[in-house]
């Protein structure tokens, strides 16, 4: 996989934002403005409670990324380069993309050069280093910390 399709995870929300604040404001802002990606739309729909899968908020992407993308690994990250010694192999996938401006709405693919959140289902259960090593959004807006994971 070229690196250019890494995903840069900032932080996962908590299972209280997600059920009260993300979800409840997705499904408002579907009512109001209409669905703008019905592929994505139903898969979030389908999916939005998936077992081993959490809501993550992302750096921008370096290239439009489309729904279904696989990865094979997860690392931790400082400075954007990925730290060698943390990388484990990690079989996920993501479910679906949100937009975030102006806003949040499912969306078939992130958009290159945008911050954006997602759905993202692991294979074997939800890796450790994500609980130990990233920020648990537990209230909006948030503030990134240093710490970064990235999936590759």
């Amino acid at each position: 996989m070229a690196e250019q399709n890494r995903l840069v995870l900032w932080g996962w929300f908590s299972s209280e934002i997600v059920k009260n604040r993300l979800i409840p404001d997705i499904e408002k802002n579907i009512m109001k403005y209409g669905v703008s990606f019905p592929v994505a739309y139903q898969t979030f729909q389908k999916n939005k409670y998936v077992v081993n899968s959490l809501y993550f908020h992302h750096s921008y992407a370096e290239c439009d990324i489309p729904i279904g993308q696989k990865y094979t690994k997860i690392a931790l990250m400082e400075n954007y380069g990925i730290m060698p010694d943390s990388i484990q192999t990690c079989h996920s996938e993501v479910i679906c993309f949100f937009t975030c401006n102006p806003r949040m709405q499912p969306s078939e693919y992130a958009m290159r050069g945008h911050h954006e959140s997602s759905l993202i289902q692991f294979e074997q259960g939800i890796p450790q280093i994500i609980y130990n090593e990233l920020l648990e959004i537990t209230e909006l807006p948030f503030n990134p910390a240093k710490k970064q994971i990235c999936l590759y």
